[in-house]
Order: structure tokens, then sequence, then C-alpha cells
């Protein structure tokens, strides 16, 4: 299966060559989170202070960093509220155009060709079943959390007093949270991974809701479960060396294009200051919308590079999981042609007399 999905790959990404393939299968692994090199950044974290401003110093004083500027506390909390509000906009109409885009991704895969504006339509109905189930299962998620995670909170808060010092009892007191913080984190993914992998090809070619493609999916996975169990181990060792082999592809990529990147920053900055611009509302405004479209163009880039990513590891699932699904491997491995069907001999003419 994993030398069928390479080969695959390989023919996919090069027999012919397209490059409006990988533009558009870069997209949809993009929007799918198919690519991804999580494995591979490293964030720093933020230096903290050595002096912090005592508990009896008046916020409002402190605030002086934002009054210079014109903010007052209600403006603060404004944009607070303007933040949240549009994050949570924004991650909605991502995981919708997500859950089209998983079903496009499936079929770009199985068919060896990607189109973008016909695939959306054809896939409207379908991912938004797939859009709903996942709005439900945060909604579970998030109340099941809730059980779990508020009463191991009580006894972490307690052990937090003001003054105390760390110590091993403080670190014990962490654990329960973290055990069950890891096993709930563990479930979920395994829900996401079965959803993506087996569920979408179900209802992409049944043409069935969620909850049955699940319900016909735990009927195969009755049949053979360690088969699916190694798929899921196989996978996790997969995708450790995909990460570290993309990371250092993305980052390469990444330090290249930064180096223009940089040299068109400080000749823009030099003709600003020679022109006499300061920072205001317009051109703190522009700086924005600028650094929003360099890191588009450079998330793009990074998902241009590690395209194959985002076809291997559909073709990974959808190999393994043709061999336990008819419908599908009479997808994957259509019958050949039949052969023309040869006519009838025509009788040999009679000898005269």
């Amino acid at each position: 299966m994993i030398g069928n999905a390479f080969e695959h790959t390989r023919k996919q990404l090069s027999e012919p060559f397209r490059f409006s393939q990988w533009a558009r299968l870069a997209v949809l692994g993009l929007a799918t989170g198919e690519i991804s090199s999580g494995g591979g950044c490293n964030f720093r974290s933020l230096d903290i202070p050595s002096h912090l401003p005592s508990h009896s110093q008046n916020f409002a004083d402190s605030g002086g960093v934002f009054s210079q500027w014109g903010l007052d506390l209600a403006t603060i909390a404004s944009l607070i509220v303007v933040a949240i509000v549009g994050f949570l906009v924004l991650a909605l109409v991502w995981i919708y155009i997500a859950s089209i885009s998983r079903f496009m991704l499936f079929e770009a895969v199985l068919r060896k060709d990607c189109e973008l504006t016909e695939s959306w339509n054809r896939w409207q109905r379908q991912g938004l079943r797939y859009f709903g189930w996942q709005l439900g299962l945060a909604a579970i998620a998030l109340a099941v959390a809730a059980m779990l995670f508020i009463p191991l909170l009580i006894p972490v808060l307690a052990a937090l007093r003001p003054n105390q010092e760390p110590g091993l009892g403080l670190m014990l007191t962490f654990l329960p949270m973290i055990s069950v913080f890891l096993t709930f984190a563990l479930v979920l993914l395994l829900i996401t991974v079965l959803a993506k992998d087996f569920v979408v090809p179900i209802m992409a070619i049944d043409n069935v809701g969620v909850l049955e493609g699940w319900s016909r999916l735990f009927a195969m996975m009755k049949a053979d479960p360690w088969a699916y169990a190694g798929y899921l181990g196989m996978k996790i060792i997969l995708a450790i060396g995909a990460a570290v082999m993309f990371a250092i592809v993305s980052a390469i990529v990444v330090v290249a294009a930064l180096i223009p990147i940089g040299i068109v920053t400080v000749i823009v900055v030099i003709m600003a200051k020679a022109v006499g611009l300061a920072w205001n509302a317009f051109t703190i405004t522009a700086a924005i919308v600028a650094a929003v479209i360099v890191f588009a163009a450079l998330l793009y880039l990074v998902g241009l590079a590690c395209v194959p990513v985002a076809v291997f590891f559909p073709a990974y699932a959808m190999y393994f999981f043709a061999e336990r699904y008819a419908a599908l491997r009479a997808q994957v491995y259509p019958a050949p042609p039949l052969p023309p069907a040869i006519p009838p001999l025509s009788p040999m003419p009679q000898p005269a007399g």
C-alpha cells in the first residue's frame, strides 16, 4: 500500500508535470490542513521582564503606553471583542471551506486530476453535511472537556496559592490534568483521522450522510480491527518522517523568499523616511495589509513545496481502504475495457455446380 501510494503520487505529479495541478493541489492542501509542518516549527517563548509592576500600581497609570496612542479602556475592550468575534467568524469560514475541500481533495487524488470550480459546486451538499458534523463534534468536545477538566482545576487552583514556591507537590498536582488532556486529545485526533480518511470516501462514493458513513465504517472495522490499528501506527511513523523532511524544505523556501522581501522592505522604509512619512492610521493599516499579503504568499510557497504530502497521505488511505471497501476498490482498480467483439465469419462460398 505504501508503495502504491508513492507510485500514485509520482504519476499524478510528474506524468505529465503540470504546474497548474501543483498550484491547485497546494490550495486544497492548505485548505484541508493536509499540508502541515507543525513538527518542524518551534516558537520561542516571550521573554519575561525581570521587574513586574506591583499589585498596588493603578492599571490606568500603567496604561500610559495605550494613552499616548489615543486609546482608552473602552476602546481597548471594543478592539478585544472585535478581535474575538472576527476570529470566531474566520474559524467557522475556514472549517466550512475545509469541509468541502476535503471531498475535493479525495476526488482529485482518486481521479489524478484537480479542478476547483466544478469540484466545489459538486461537493457543496456533502461538504455542508461534514461541516455540520464537525461543529457538532466541537460542541460535544467542549462539553466533555468542561466536565472533565473543571473538577481537576479545583485542586490545581488551590495549589497555586500566592507566594507558593514551585516544588514536587505542585508538579504532581498537574499530572491528572495533563494525563486526561493527552488522552482526550488523542481520542479527538483518532476520530478526526478516521473521519477524513474513511468516512469521507464512504460519503463521497455512496452519497450518504456522516452518521451512516460512520455506521458502515464501524462494520468494516469490526471485521479487521488490527489492520486499522496497524494503519494508524504506520501513518504516525510516516507523518513524523514527512514532517521532518518537508520542514527542512519549507525552511529553505521561506529563507529564500525572505531575502528579496527583506531587501524590498528596507528600500520602502528608506524611501518612507526620505519623504517624511510617520506612523499614523494610514501607514499602520498599510503595514498590516502588507504583512498579511507577505504571510499569505509565504504560506502558499510552503504549500507548493509540500504538495507531495497533500497527495501521498490521501493516496495511502485510499489504497488501504480500497482493500476493504468494494465500491472504492472498483474506483481505484477499474476493470479493463472489454476487447471489441469479433464479427462472425461469413460462410465460405459454395463451389459452382
